[in-house]
Order: C-alpha cells, then structure tokens, then sequence
C-alpha cells in the first residue's frame, strides 16, 4: 500500500493507491476521485476553497524503477512535480459515531432521532457535507420546507461532492417539489427563496 498527502493552499489532499493499481484521492474526508491505473493517470477534481473554485489536476505516473511519482496542477499552474508516493496506509479517520447512528435512524425512517443524532455530529465536524445532506432528507420527509433547504445549501457550501443525489434521492422528493426549488437548483443551491 502506498500514501501521500499534499497540502496546496487550504486544501488538504490524500492520495491511496493499493497493489491492485486503485488509485483513490481523498479531500475533506471525501473521495474526489477513484480510478485504476498501472503506469499512471489523471485524477481531475475541484473543490471550494474561501468561496470560490479550484480546480485540480493530480497526475499519477511511474518512474524507470517503478516508482510512483506524483504532479500536482493548481488552476493549471503546476504546484507539485515527481513527488514519490510512500509505502504505508492511509490513516483511518475516526468515526464519527453520532453520524452512523443517525443515518440508521434516518433509513428507519426515525428522523427526529436521527436528527438529534446528526445536531450531535455536527459538534464533531461541522464542515462535512453529509450530515447536512442527511439531515435536509430528514427534514423533507419531515416536510420542513426552509430547514431542508438550508441544510442542502450547507451540503453544499461545505464542498457536497456529489450533487446529483439531490435531483436524484427519493428522500428528497417534497424539496424537488417546492416552488421555490427551480430557483434554488439555478443559483447553484446557493439561494433560495425563504
């Protein structure tokens, strides 16, 4: 197994790669990118940093003597060149346990508790964009409107990765039907109207 972290501005970037070739990049606790490579590829990737985009470019390659090297690209501009990748494992994040045990609640369909349970999680780590995701599904079922929206914007603005599960998850479906979700979904789930 092989680890590397490399900071570049406020951004913080894990990079994993096993003996199988499964190349993972890890930013915020999520993975940005996960491909399989042998001699190498590129991992793509933008996160938010002070408000706005960066956008990234972390280049996987092997050297003559088999040697995983990466580059790092910032906005296009290289910031990393022939970094050796270490052998070693990636650190295991701590659990957040307040967090496992309100999405369970949250697919038995126990949302209060569920949300008590997230409130908790939030005390441990109120920039992951999960537990916001998780509580705006508590919060449409629940059909509160205003503080459904508001926890996607926070999802959101603390770098939600995947933005296609809100047009997607059916836990979200009385959001997707409010009025004011068609303006929500245009300003970029930035604004909406309270």
């Amino acid at each position: 197994m092989q680890y590397q972290k490399i900071t570049s501005g406020d951004t913080v970037i894990e990079f994993h790669n096993n003996w199988l070739g499964e190349e993972t990049v890890i930013v915020k606790g999520q993975v940005v990118s996960k491909k399989s490579s042998i001699w190498g590829i590129d991992h793509k990737f933008s996160v938010q940093e002070k408000g706005k985009e960066v956008r990234f470019i972390l280049t996987t390659k092997v050297d003559a003597n088999m040697q995983v090297l990466l580059d790092l690209r910032r906005n296009g501009k290289k910031v990393v060149e022939d970094l050796p990748v270490k052998l070693g494992w990636m650190p295991k994040t701590p659990k957040n346990l307040h967090k496992q045990q309100g999405i369970q609640k949250l697919k038995e369909y126990k949302l209060e508790e569920a949300l008590v349970d997230f409130k908790e999680a939030l005390k441990e780590n109120d920039e992951d964009p999960e537990i916001y995701f998780h509580m705006a599904c508590a919060y449409s079922v629940l059909e509160r409107t205003q503080e459904g929206f508001e926890a996607l914007r926070k999802a959101v603005e603390h770098n939600l990765q995947n933005t296609e599960m809100i047009l997607n998850h059916d836990m979200l479906a009385f959001l997707r039907l409010h009025d004011a979700f068609e303006g929500f979904f245009a300003s970029g789930f930035k604004k909406y109207d309270k």
